[in-house]
């Protein structure tokens, strides 16, 4: 899944990388709307932020969490964001094309 991967005050180590990669490597069924995803973590003093926005054909996402621990605010806007996209796809689909 192509995304990018911007960080401001903040150094990723490679255990959140490839905390990262994992997670996003669970939406290969959505791979037909996403079009790109950007993921922002940004520090500020103590605090973390996680920003996940993905760009699909028709529509943006958007997901946002803030904490003290940068793995914490990726996995709760990830799930914001998960949530946000099993949504999306229970709209588009058609669920009664099979009757």
């Amino acid at each position: 899944m192509d995304y990018k991967l911007v960080t401001k005050h903040f150094d990723v180590t490679e255990e959140l990388q490839d905390r990262i990669d994992k997670k996003l490597g669970k939406l290969a069924k959505f791979n037909k709307w996403i079009n790109h995803i950007e993921i922002i973590i940004s520090g500020e003093g103590d605090m973390q932020n996680t920003e996940i926005n993905a760009y699909l054909d028709h529509k943006q996402i958007n997901s946002k969490a803030k904490g003290r621990d940068a793995y914490i605010t990726f996995a709760n806007a990830f799930s914001k964001f998960k949530r946000q996209l099993e949504e999306y796809e229970t709209r588009v689909t058609d669920h009664h094309a099979n009757r």
